[in-house]
């Protein structure tokens, strides 16, 4: 071997270095402990991509792992510096030149999946610190926003309206945000919550209940996703990216403006099949806590589900939010405790469900 140099070598273990002798060549460094090199003897290899060449001084260090436990050092001026400089310089840009010879597709892919990467970190994080950051009284506020643009071009039933907000004022929804209804004129049966506290009910879902109990299940289940701050979430995390650069703007009207915009989505919204079995819970709980059997959230489902197409089982994992039939099991599991609990009628909400219907 015509290539062999003398190294200082460190094993880590010892303050003082040993006699090594050193080659390399497009793979690697090889290193021998000794004076003199011995065929038979072991042999050191380390790949170039775990270690790393410093310069301090006259003398150059090359560290031979990455935790830099071992390494050799040796004059800077020696002939051999230059040529084992220039490898790690290939080694630095092996990286580039893998990237420029993948094959258009291959790159492609890469690409989306770094994409996909960032896009999920975004997704994650802004959400997270939304929540964290927007205070309660910022979010009613905000929602009010949100609300007075969606109701731009909708009809309201003022009559009902009024009605409904009473009903909701005889029942404890919330105590953290202030609950305001609201009744749309449309045949759709839907009804959904607004970041802040207010709910869209529309005359429709109105038109297919069929007792009192039913609607304070509807009111439930909306005011459980408000109080979990389950529209907020959704909404901070459809408007991620435009956020990222209103913050970095320091721009708060358009942080306001983005979420706004965003909001559009809330009325045909669906949420994950967790999220939406946690409402219907919480929705139960408040039904219980305002004396009004959990069963009402079933009766409710069962009335949703004889006004809505029917989905073929087989496709129902393509749902974004739980099946009827899997929310109707699920309220049936949670009243069985409440089997032979007696839940006195409520003359105040009776009168106000009958001046609505």
């Amino acid at each position: 071997m015509n290539n062999i140099q003398q190294v200082n070598f460190f094993d880590g273990l010892q303050a003082g270095p040993k006699h090594a002798l050193m080659y390399f060549d497009a793979a690697g460094i090889f290193i021998q402990l000794g004076a003199y090199w011995d065929k038979e003897a072991t042999v050191l290899f380390f790949p170039y991509k775990q270690c790393n060449i410093q310069q301090t001084g006259n003398k150059s260090i090359v560290f031979l792992n990455k935790n830099a436990t071992n390494y050799i050092s040796f004059n800077t001026n020696e002939s051999f510096v230059i040529d084992l400089q220039q490898k790690f310089n290939q080694k630095e840009q092996s990286f580039a030149a893998s990237l420029l010879g993948m094959n258009v597709f291959s790159l492609a892919i890469l690409v989306v999946i770094l994409l996909a990467g960032v896009y999920w970190g975004i997704s994650t994080i802004v959400p997270w610190a939304g929540l964290k950051l927007i205070k309660p009284s910022t979010e009613t506020e905000l929602g009010e926003k949100m609300y007075q643009s969606m109701m731009q071009g909708e009809t309201i039933d003022h009559q009902k309206t009024k009605l409904l907000q009473e009903f909701a004022k005889s029942m404890q929804l919330s105590n953290t945000y202030p609950i305001k209804l609201t009744v749309v004129k449309s045949k759709e049966v839907n009804a959904y919550a607004i970041p802040g506290g207010n709910i869209v009910v529309y005359t429709g879902i109105l038109k297919a209940m069929k007792s009192p109990d039913e609607l304070a299940a509807l009111l439930g289940h909306e005011t459980a996703h408000i109080n979990d701050r389950h529209s907020l979430k959704s909404i901070l995390r459809s408007a991620a990216t435009g956020l990222i650069v209103s913050v970095v703007l320091n721009d708060i009207s358009g942080i306001f403006s983005i979420v706004v915009e965003n909001a559009e989505g809330l009325r045909t919204m669906h949420f994950s099949r967790g999220i939406e079995k946690s409402a219907d819970e919480a929705g139960m709980k408040t039904l219980v806590k305002n004396n009004i059997h959990p069963l009402a959230m079933k009766k409710l489902m069962q009335r949703l589900k004889e006004n809505s197409p029917e989905i073929p089982e087989v496709l129902s994992f393509m749902q974004s939010h739980p099946a009827t039939d899997e929310r109707i099991k699920h309220a049936t599991e949670f009243a069985v405790p409440y089997k032979n609990s007696s839940f006195a009628p409520n003359p105040v909400l009776d009168s106000i469900w009958t001046a609505i219907k």
